[in-house]
């Protein structure tokens, strides 16, 4: 081991021996903090399912969730939690995150409740963070395991929700079986969306359309195909049609749109997190990149066609093996080419795949 790796691991280890974790046994604990600061959206929404596993395993317990940015949408009504805790990012404001978490757990007498880490970005600032603000029998995903009392490593061979729900066993209790990610849909949201929505027929299915995806990802699919795709669902359904994206990629969105033609809206740039479950919880059928909005639509139950890039493994993000989701990946590879575009499926395979969804799942 490189000495400076470890000096690093020798000063985490003299700071675990100053703050001595319970002795009581983690099965025993019925208080738990889910700590979630994660910037993809995906990792936010895969952790949803840990709260309902809490709840199932520990049914008399308290469970509060600490997090930012997209945390609290994600997990606003959930039913499986007590509460939700606003606390800046410890990777930006790491003395404010501590002076917050130290304040709500000594207010409610939580330091020697479970304090769960789900998997995300910039876990060593989060390890350390808990650690000052005295979040004590911590368990989860963490680059600091001398930190933690029951420190967990990526399996690469599970799902990302897989993963996370092995902190029920870390716990001490049973293994859970899987659980689907779940965002509640509020009601003022869904107004509100009903209202961009203006002139729908509601006799009509609406399929949602999701192009676009970073640029940095390369999982694109041409948008001529796109195009094709959509008209299908218009002639052979008499489908609307929903766009959705980002502002920055309103124009890309809208010339496939105009593409497509017949009744249809651009809401890209006009959602919130909470808008836009609400908004695919009132559609019928999704065609989707492999992006943020797809675990979104699966949050809230929506079939969906997905097109999955060559160079990244499903298991690991993607609903493998459910029957509402149908997957479309033709080929294999380590990595990505500079150039790479998802041509290997065709637009038959797409409007097959959307009519078989269709017939199975005809209206939501």
């Amino acid at each position: 081991m490189p000495l400076k790796q470890s000096l690093k691991h020798m000063a985490l280890r003299a700071l675990a021996i100053t703050q001595p974790g319970s002795s009581t046994p983690l099965s025993k604990l019925n208080r738990f903090l889910i700590v979630e600061h994660a910037t993809a959206l995906g990792s936010v929404i895969h952790a949803t399912p840990l709260a309902e596993a809490l709840r199932k395993a520990v049914p008399d317990a308290r469970i509060y969730v600490l997090g930012s940015g997209f945390a609290a949408d994600a997990f606003l009504g959930n039913p499986a939690i007590d509460g939700f805790w606003p606390v800046p990012p410890p990777t930006r404001q790491f003395n404010q995150a501590v002076s917050v978490m130290r304040q709500f757990i000594q207010r409610r007498k939580l330091k020697n409740a479970a304090t769960l880490l789900p998997l995300g970005n910039e876990r060593t600032a989060i390890g350390l963070a808990l650690w000052r603000a005295g979040a004590g029998n911590r368990v989860g995903f963490t680059l600091t395991p001398e930190l933690f009392r029951a420190p967990l490593i990526f399996d690469p061979a599970l799902s990302q929700i897989a993963n996370n729900l092995r902190m029920i066993e870390a716990l001490g209790h049973p293994p859970t079986s899987a659980i689907e990610p779940r965002i509640m849909v509020d009601a003022t949201a869904l107004a509100e969306v009903r209202g961009l929505l203006k002139g729908r027929n509601e006799q009509r299915p609406l399929a949602v359309l999701v192009t676009q995806t970073s640029v940095t990802q390369r999982k694109s699919w041409r948008p001529e195909r796109f195009i094709v795709a959509g008209k299908f669902l218009q002639q052979q359904f008499g489908a609307e049609m929903v766009f959705v994206g980002t502002e920055s990629e309103r124009a890309a969105v809208e010339a496939i749109r105009a593409g497509v033609g017949g009744t249809s809206w651009n809401l890209a740039g006009k959602t919130d997190l909470q808008q836009l479950a609400a908004l695919l919880s009132l559609c019928d059928i999704g065609l989707t990149l492999d992006t943020g909005t797809l675990h979104v639509g699966r949050a809230v139950g929506l079939p969906m066609v997905i097109l999955a890039p060559a160079w990244s493994p499903p298991i690991e993000w993607l609903p493998v093996e459910n029957p509402r989701y149908i997957i479309l990946k033709n080929a294999d590879l380590p990595i990505a080419p500079r150039d790479y575009v998802i041509d290997e499926v065709s637009v038959d395979e797409v409007t097959a795949a959307l009519a078989a969804l269709l017939s199975q799942y005809p209206g939501r």
